[in-house]
């Protein structure tokens, strides 16, 4: 009887317990979305002659709020200067078509705790975030081609999906330092070392990741 009445005990107090949700520490997984130039032909408008971008993700998620991204990712770069009134020395025209390959990693800081299980920390399934980091590229196509430093900053937003799948729109502005991205190499004559030299790259990813490898709750260094 007193067997019984331990074993009863016992199964109650584990009923009462509600088992922790699993965390897990990385994602993986790929983008697809549309890339534009800002650059020496295209200095005024916001949107122009978009070319499609890609990107592969893997995501180390420290805590619900802070998380550190390592992409690659293929932007493409065109532009035209017949399609501005810019003048140019010597009355010159000029055109870009070329491809900027880069990897990068950048710390990523949401707003809210993100995450699929509410708990303490009040975690949600749609968070928006800030990133910024550094990289380096190889700018592939006609004329002026070569190794450049890439600077990405930008803006997103993730939403939890399911447990272990999720979604992401990134928007980055991506500096690269140098005058290698469009291919095209101070066509304005005032030096290549000049700030305004340097191109920018605007792009616009849409993202899936698989959550893999889970916390470990009962170990001191997670």
């Amino acid at each position: 009887m007193y067997r019984i009445v331990v074993a009863l005990a016992i199964l109650l107090v584990t009923m009462g317990v509600k088992a922790q949700e699993p965390e897990y520490m990385w994602e993986i997984g790929a983008g697809a979305g549309a890339s534009c130039t800002y650059d020496d032909i295209n200095r005024s408008k916001i949107i122009y002659k978009p070319v499609v971008a890609t990107g592969v993700i893997l995501r180390y998620n420290a805590n619900a709020r802070w998380a550190w991204v390592t992409e690659a990712a293929t932007l493409g770069i065109k532009a035209d200067s017949r399609d501005f009134d810019n003048a140019w020395p010597n009355g010159s025209q000029y055109k870009s078509d070329s491809r900027l390959w880069q990897l990068s990693i950048r710390p990523e800081f949401s707003f809210w705790n993100y995450g699929w299980a509410n708990d303490y920390r009040e975690k949600k399934h749609l968070a928006p975030f800030l990133t910024a980091g550094i990289g380096g590229g190889w700018s592939s196509g006609e004329g002026n081609t070569g190794a450049v430093i890439c600077l990405p900053v930008g803006i997103g937003a993730k939403w939890k999906f399911s447990p272990r799948v999720n979604f992401q729109l990134t928007c980055l502005f991506t500096r690269t330092l140098g005058d290698r991205a469009d291919g095209i190499k101070d066509p304005y004559q005032i030096g290549s070392n000049s700030w305004a030299n340097s191109d920018w790259i605007g792009s616009l990813i849409l993202s899936v990741t698989f959550d893999f490898k889970q916390r470990c709750f009962d170990c001191n260094r997670e």
